[in-house]
């Protein structure tokens, strides 16, 4: 009786399981994804546009990370937009990395409440150092 109770048990969860993946329900989902808008950076300038209106993204968690912690200065700006091409010149946010991140090789700031369709970052100072190469990573949450 107890196998035929564990066997029954085991179809359930597997039927559930299979449920949860065809209607694309995911209990454990944390409604975010991660996107590396600059990558390597070794130079000021804006990294890729990247179209997330998929997810309907209100808030964002960014990092900056740096490849050399003899860096002396990164400032980054995190842009957004509706659509189309044009970004304002003030952007969602700035950030310029203390003396404490650049000697970490990282800094991580928030953005709340920024509901966009399309989103890039800027690197706007890049001083100091042998060879920095400067990544931002976003994560975008509902």
């Amino acid at each position: 009786m107890r196998k035929v109770r564990a066997a029954l048990a085991i179809k359930v969860v597997l039927m559930l399981i299979a449920t949860f993946a065809s209607t694309g329900v995911c209990l454990l989902s944390a409604s975010g994804d991660t996107f590396d808008l600059l990558k390597g950076a070794t130079t000021t300038g804006v990294g890729k546009v990247v179209n997330v209106s998929y997810g309907e993204f209100r808030t964002w968690s960014c990092d900056v990370l740096v490849s050399d912690n003899t860096t002396t200065a990164i400032k980054v700006r995190v842009e957004g937009n509706q659509g189309g091409g044009l970004f304002s010149p003030t952007g969602m946010a700035e950030y310029t990395l203390s003396g404490a991140e650049l000697a970490a090789g990282i800094g991580s700031f928030s953005i709340t409440d920024m509901p966009i369709n399309t989103i890039r970052a800027n690197l706007l100072t890049l001083t100091g150092g042998s060879s920095p190469a400067v990544t931002v990573r976003c994560t975008g949450v509902k």
